[in-house]
Formats: structure tokens, sequence, C-alpha cells
């Protein structure tokens, strides 16, 4: 399943929205189109990664994990 939203503006807009990431990832809040994202404490892979090709740009920061098995 995937979920997204989505956002235009400026460069410190952006860091905003950053910002209100990091703060709901610190209190266990983080939700997505109203649906809470249960993060793991350990074993996360973290990524930042930036793509050129013919002028247009993409930043990608990202988080994977495996759900644990009870």
């Amino acid at each position: 399943m995937k979920m997204e939203e989505e956002f235009v503006g400026r460069r410190l807009q952006y860091a905003e929205l950053l910002k209100r990431v990091a703060s709901q990832l610190e209190s266990d809040s983080l939700q997505i189109r109203g649906k809470k994202i249960v993060l793991p404490d350990e074993d996360m892979e973290y990524k930042i990664s930036h793509k050129s090709d013919f002028g247009a740009n993409k930043l990608t920061i990202s988080i994977e994990w495996l759900d644990r098995q009870s």
C-alpha cells in the first residue's frame, strides 16, 4: 500500500515540513493522510539521495524497515 501527501512551495516551507515530520517522529505521532505510521526503534535504514537528469532534479529522503513477525 502506498500513501503520499504532496506539497508545492518554497525551500523554507519544505524546511518547515521536515521540522514537523521530525517532531512527529520524536513523539511517535507520524501520520500520512490521517493514518498513523508505526516505526520500530531499531533496524531502520535511512537514505538521502539526489538525482539530476536533463535539468530535472529529485531529492529523496527515506526510511526503510521490515515489519517484525510476532
